[in-house]
């Protein structure tokens, strides 16, 4: 019998391995050195439940809160559903959980606790805000001398830090919740809307409530909407209420959330 090709004897490891794949694959069987007196493919079954493993620890990392609340044994049912559907084709660790807010969404669990995306959400936000590369902020000299055309015409960029998230849950109290034992943890969560920012200052991330209009203003704005068109929308949608826009965009500028601002053609 010939000798498995290289690239039959990968896909045949990663059958293995892989949980989403980890069936017969038809490969010739492939001779695995027993050490230690354990066979090899028993051996092998080591980097299968290390695999989960590694994934399992970069969520609990990251979604700290989310496995708070639902508990051990849930987060685990949750990471391995997660490593099905999602297997990580990364080096980084760090990135292996973009997913999970959408896998989350999907969940019988999220039924039980509807909060759980948003609350997701938040927390992805606050992991990406940690690593992030921030720049130096806007020097307001830098359009000092823009006419009130070019100002309208003007896209805003924020610090890599910077992100918010709408949620008809409590979301940050949730968070912040995060180190009480649960059964001490009483948080009304019906009408309870919360809109929060997140950003960071110096090795501190910070996350902050917004009213509906401010995270309504910082989310177009987020996505590349002028600035002028931004306002124009969010002050609509208010109606006759007023807004203190201009006091908003000065503050993000003071807390060095802005980083510049280039007038769009």
């Amino acid at each position: 019998m010939s000798q498995p090709s290289l690239q039959e004897v990968q896909r045949w490891l990663k059958s293995k391995i892989l949980p989403e794949s980890r069936t017969s694959s038809g490969i010739p069987a492939v001779e695995l050195n027993p050490q230690g007196n354990a066979p090899g493919a028993e051996r092998l079954v080591v980097y299968a439940d290390g695999y989960l493993a590694r994934v399992e620890e970069a969520l609990a990392e990251v979604y700290e809160t989310i496995r708070h609340v639902v508990g051990r044994t849930a987060f685990q049912e949750l990471a391995e559903s997660y490593a099905r559907r999602y297997p990580s084709h990364d080096y980084n660790l760090s990135l292996v959980g973009r997913h999970l807010p959408d896998h989350v969404a999907q969940l019988p669990l999220a039924g039980e606790l509807p909060f759980l995306p948003d609350l997701a959400r938040l927390e992805w936000l606050v992991a990406q805000a940690f690593h992030a590369f921030d720049q130096p902020p806007m020097e307001t000299a830098q359009a000092a001398g823009w006419s009130l055309e070019e100002w309208a015409r003007a896209r805003v960029f924020f610090q890599p830090s910077v992100g918010s998230v709408s949620s008809a849950w409590p979301i940050l109290d949730i968070w912040q919740a995060r180190e009480k034992p649960v059964a001490e943890i009483r948080i009304e969560l019906v009408n309870r809307p919360q809109q929060v920012i997140v950003f960071r200052q110096g090795h501190q991330v910070r996350c902050e409530l917004l009213t509906e209009h401010q995270q309504a203003l910082l989310s177009r704005l987020l996505r590349g909407r002028p600035l002028g068109s931004a306002c124009e929308a969010v002050a609509e949608a208010a109606g006759e209420t007023a807004l203190p826009l201009t006091d908003w965009f000065a503050q993000w500028v003071r807390d060095g959330l802005i980083i510049r601002c280039e007038i769009c053609a």
